[in-house]
């Protein structure tokens, strides 16, 4: 992951499925606690929220996994290898956290890969949910979020 800047217009993530947008835009505000966290150097609150952050990327992932299945998706397994990289390198910030050995700018490289995963990865299965005849209707309902109790 590269060093990147933080991307605080999270709408240009939207994919238009509502319950997928609502979990990035939920994303991007656990990417921003973070980034605040850690310019702080607030060792203990950027444990925290890389927990969260995790459990909020595994209902994601675990959504869009669900729905790259049912619609028979043709890269499903490439998509879901993309994800498992990305929370072994979560996991891998988080236990370093806990050792007070976190970089500056790992929020960045985050969003940096949200980013090109949204563009090179999502919008692909996007397309092919939409083609499906599949109604993403926008719900009332909030996404899920995560909370959590923290291991730090």
């Amino acid at each position: 992951m590269s060093g990147r800047p933080v991307f605080k217009e999270g709408r240009k993530l939207d994919v238009g499925i509502a319950e997928i947008d609502g979990q990035f835009r939920e994303i991007q505000s656990q990417l921003e606690r973070l980034r605040h966290a850690s310019i702080k150097q607030y060792s203990y609150a950027t444990c925290a929220i890389l927990g969260d952050l995790s459990i909020q990327m595994r209902i994601t992932f675990a959504v869009q996994e669900s729905l790259m299945r049912l619609l028979s998706f043709p890269d499903t397994e490439a998509h879901i290898s993309e994800h498992r990289q990305f929370l072994d390198q979560l996991e891998t910030f988080r236990k370093r956290s806990q050792n007070f050995d976190l970089a500056d700018g790992v929020s960045g490289d985050m969003q940096g890969w949200l980013i090109d995963h949204v563009q090179n990865f999502d919008r692909k299965f996007v397309e092919h949910f939409l083609g499906r005849s599949v109604n993403p209707a926008p719900s009332n309902d909030r996404p899920l979020s995560a909370k959590s109790e923290s291991a730090c």
